[in-house]
């Protein structure tokens, strides 16, 4: 019955916590104001736009991934994969296997 009451007051904390902290960015989603004067602009045609800086268009070459991208995480993955099944197979013979013994009469 405690326990209930001490979850549910952490749980009501932490929501007044987030309405409290959220509530500052709530209100000023509504105050928009412009002080900028309306101004027009024109564009020049394209012909006669120059670029301050030529760029340069070509395509590097697709780069090979790392040497640690290429064998190091697969070699984790497979270990983590054995680990897995070791810790299975080790659970099975030392907890269920003597869990149910036969009687002999």
């Amino acid at each position: 019955m405690k326990r209930a009451l001490v979850r549910k007051a952490v749980l009501i904390a932490f929501v007044i916590a987030l309405f409290v902290i959220a509530l500052p960015a709530v209100a000023q989603e509504g105050t928009t104001t412009t002080t900028a004067p309306a101004s027009s602009t024109t564009a020049a045609p394209a012909e006669q736009l120059n670029p301050a800086i030529p760029a340069d268009t070509t395509v590097p070459p697709p780069s090979t991934p790392d040497w640690t991208y290429r064998y190091l995480i697969p070699t984790g993955l497979v270990i983590a994969g054995l680990v897995v099944v070791i810790t299975s197979i080790r659970y099975f013979t030392n907890v269920v296997r003597k869990r149910y013994r036969i009687i002999e009469e």
